[in-house]
């Protein structure tokens, strides 16, 4: 027990050195949820983008540019392709500053058009924040003055790095929103908590909106719905339950300083997606998917468990 909540609470921030096999993985694992967080289907042949979008209420790019014409067939099969092409590079490993800031751009394009005029959902923000962060290591790496190389991490370990802290980024910055959204305080999401037990309203209403939006009919029964009942009968439970959400969010940041916290915080924020999934019918696929890579990681606890020592620490003055 001594030995578990010594691991638990190590700070190892920026000096996990992480083994190739471990990086493989990641990467192949990574460049499959690419792939479906930007075409949204494993058909290549199947792939499609609007071919046009209120440019004037465009998000991202596409709001700066006009790229109504990349959704016109040959444009998006040809992007398509580049896309598939980078994907096998960078599971291969190859290329990897320019593939990164290549799917980067990529899955921005396709996924601002997507999301033009207005964004209903933001469950594939976390792979460009990924790619943007992976891209920003490799430049870095590339271009850093050679101080800043000497004993740090090796490449590998800075990509993987890198893209946790973007992973990180995403629900620390969630959680503080909540927090000052809700009033702010002193106790970080105090306030947010006491008006947990309202929020079945609101989980309702969204369940609803798909009616008033479209006119299409809401689901009227299924796992949510029983859900949403669950938590108007039973307030306690609710704020229990969203309150280990929202402090796993806010706490995310402790999966950078060892594997065990690492572990342990990455189940938590999986645990609250397929929780969100359940009570709203919302699915966060890609987000489980780099929390299942980056930061559970199971190849290494596999390796652990068999006996085999695939993990070491750079030196403290590492960067």
């Amino acid at each position: 027990m001594k030995s578990f909540f010594g691991a638990l609470f190590s700070n190892q921030l920026g000096r996990i050195r992480y083994s190739s096999m471990e990086w493989a993985v990641m990467r192949i694992g990574f460049a499959v949820t690419a792939w479906f967080a930007t075409w949204h289907t494993w058909r290549p042949w199947a792939v499609g983008i609007r071919d046009d979008y209120d440019f004037e209420r465009a998000n991202g790019i596409p709001g700066v540019f006009d790229l109504s014409w990349i959704g016109q067939p040959i444009p998006t099969y040809v992007l398509a392709g580049l896309m598939l092409g980078l994907l096998i590079a960078y599971a291969a490993g190859r290329w990897m500053l320019i593939s990164t800031l290549l799917l980067f751009l990529i899955h921005a394009v396709v996924g601002g058009i997507h999301s033009s005029p207005e964004g209903a959902h933001h469950a594939t923000q976390v792979v460009g924040l990924v790619l943007l962060g992976q891209f920003a290591w490799y430049a870095w790496e590339k271009w850093r003055p050679k101080r800043f190389a000497e004993g740090g991490l090796d490449s590998n370990s800075g990509a993987i790095f890198w893209s946790q802290q973007m992973i990180c980024a995403g629900y620390v910055i969630s959680a503080t929103s909540k927090w000052i959204n809700s009033g702010g305080g002193i106790i970080p999401g105090a306030k947010w908590v006491a008006q947990l037990p309202n929020i079945a309203v609101q989980f309702e209403k969204n369940r609803l909106q798909a009616y008033y939006d479209n006119l299409q009919e809401p689901v009227s029964d299924g796992i949510n719905q029983s859900a949403i009942h669950l938590l108007a009968t039973q307030p306690a439970l609710v704020m229990a339950f969203l309150a280990f959400g929202f402090y796993v969010e806010l706490l995310a940041f402790l999966t950078l300083f060892n594997r065990t916290a690492a572990l342990l915080v990455g189940l938590g924020l999986m645990a609250l997606h397929a929780a969100i999934f359940a009570i709203m019918n919302l699915p966060f696929y890609y987000f489980e998917a780099v929390d299942l890579l980056f930061f559970v990681n199971f190849p290494f606890w596999i390796a652990l468990l068999m006996g085999k020592r695939i993990s070491e620490v750079a030196p403290e003055n590492g960067a």
